[in-house]
């Protein structure tokens, strides 16, 4: 059986998440993604999604986020 993510090229992987905020963490973004390579690290990628989040939500503004999609193939439609 093929692992379609595991067998794809390594670059342009997408992953998605939301990112929480606000008092509490209860406001939520829409749904973010970052382009990356499937060999990042996971600090890598850790980095490149909080850089996403800070021009979203801007540089103060305390989040978390929760991962929906690791390192997807293809661009997921919205």
């Amino acid at each position: 059986m093929r692992d379609f993510v595991l067998d794809a090229p390594n670059e342009n992987r997408y992953t998605y998440f939301v990112a929480y905020y606000g008092k509490d963490f209860q406001k939520q973004t829409a749904v973010l993604n970052v382009r990356h390579d499937f060999t990042d690290s996971i600090q890598d990628l850790h980095v490149k999604i909080r850089s996403r989040i800070n021009e979203v939500l801007g540089l103060e503004t305390p989040s978390c986020y929760h991962i929906l999609a690791l390192a997807a193939p293809e661009v997921i439609p919205v």
